[in-house]
């Protein structure tokens, strides 16, 4: 079975922003990261000539100088600090590589991120997690994101490497799936069935229902990943208790894959109450 459809996001599904004050950005201490670590997180991002590395909380600047000098690449330093930041901007000089970076006096949380091809960070785990939601916002799918020391609660990092006694971890930004999506499962016996599938995103996971003949079903195992989607759905298929696996590629706000089906003894209660 195939399926095509486009998504239409809805309002609000979205998670909020938290936004932080100057102050609470301030708690975070400013500790040199390493330079083999400093070099370990960009060979971990994958940074090429073409990136520009916004590093968070950039402290002296190290990490978006080294993916200057190093890598080629291009570089904005965000720090609250101006001690930080003009310390930063020396460094800079000094390294030959004023011309491919730049810092940005400022709270991280206010930011935009949107033009970022790779973030670095090396925060706390309460600050990781308030900027999570910003962090999957702004930037766009597949952009690669890795901290050093701290992960970021329930979003599971997809590499974890541990380089001089720190450990860093990897994740890339998943498609944005969440709202409603409606499309078409051209079944074996020809004829096609109409699909509505409404679903919350919370980094790689989704949950939600799947609607068919007017039977809203729930949906288990979601998943997404930079441009690919799955979920199951338990399901009653003419008369029959199936279990339904989707998995497809999310494309320019299109999706398209395969539906395989399994026979699936469901509970009784379970399959009454469908």
């Amino acid at each position: 079975m195939r399926y095509q459809g486009k998504w239409r996001l809805a309002a609000g599904l979205l998670a909020a922003i938290v936004a932080a004050t100057p102050a609470f950005a301030r708690d975070v201490p400013f500790v040199p990261t390493p330079q083999p670590v400093v070099e370990a997180m960009l060979e971990l991002a994958e940074i090429g000539k073409k990136d520009l590395v916004y590093d968070l909380g950039s402290g002296d600047g190290r990490i978006v100088i080294t993916a200057a000098s190093k890598y080629g690449a291009r570089g904005v330093g965000v720090d609250i600090d101006p001690e930080r930041i003009a310390e930063g901007r020396e460094n800079a000089r000094a390294a030959g590589v004023e011309d491919k970076v730049k810092f940005v006096q400022g709270d991280l949380f206010q930011v935009d991120l949107s033009p970022a091809t790779a973030v670095t960070l090396y925060l706390l785990p309460d600050v990781n997690l308030k900027l999570r939601p910003k962090l999957l916002k702004e930037l766009r799918p597949g952009t690669p994101i890795v901290s050093h020391s701290f992960s970021m609660g329930d979003w599971e990092p997809e590499k974890t490497v541990t380089v001089n006694g720190s450990t860093l971890y990897l994740w890339h930004v998943p498609a944005r799936t969440a709202g409603r999506w409606d499309y078409r499962i051209a079944r074996s016996d020809g004829r096609t069935e109409a699909h509505r599938l409404e679903i919350a995103q919370d980094a790689q996971r989704i949950e939600g229902t799947v609607t068919i003949d007017g039977t809203a079903y729930p949906i288990s195992d979601g998943r997404v990943g930079v441009d690919e989607i799955s979920f199951t759905v338990e399901r009653m298929l003419d008369g029959r208790a199936v279990r339904q696996r989707f998995k497809g590629r999310v494309i320019d706000g299109q999706v398209a894959g395969m539906a395989l089906l399994e026979e699936r003894a469901l509970p009784r209660r379970a399959a009454a109450e469908r």
